[in-house]
């Protein structure tokens, strides 16, 4: 993923891992393949992850999220809860690009952005991504 040495680790939880890159300014979001539970327990979940990257000068960053490991889910209510608390975890960042598994997430993310007015790269090629947060 064109990870630096000057990588560090300022988050991880059974759901997501945050690395800050100084160098290249680059925040990224791992997800992991853990299945979020109970539609109850993401406002939490998101809270979390909010505080930790609301630490960082956001605009200052571009945010990479590699979400490919994250099992496919699409039911309604899952959906509405993600719309809401989706700006939590992206909101703010110079640019955002999102690593995806396949030509169905891509759909699905570019569906999101469309939803949430918010503009990002999406693709299934961490290479274009990484060019796309560290162009000015």
């Amino acid at each position: 993923m064109g990870l630096s040495s000057t990588t560090r680790q300022i988050f991880q939880d059974e759901y997501f891992t945050v690395l800050v890159d100084e160098r290249k300014r680059i925040v990224h979001t791992i997800r992991s393949d853990k299945p979020f539970g109970a539609i109850e327990e993401l406002d939490g979940l998101f809270a979390r992850l909010g505080s930790v990257l609301d630490t960082l000068d956001r605009p200052r960053y571009g945010l990479f999220s590699d979400i490919r490991a994250t099992p496919g889910r699409n039911d309604p209510q899952f959906e509405e809860a993600l719309a809401r608390l989706r700006p939590i975890w992206i909101g703010g960042f110079r640019k955002i690009g999102v690593l995806v598994r396949s030509t169905v997430g891509q759909m699905q993310v570019q569906r999101h952005a469309r939803r949430d007015g918010v503009k990002r790269l999406v693709s299934q090629d961490a290479d274009e991504i990484l060019k796309y947060l560290t162009e000015d």
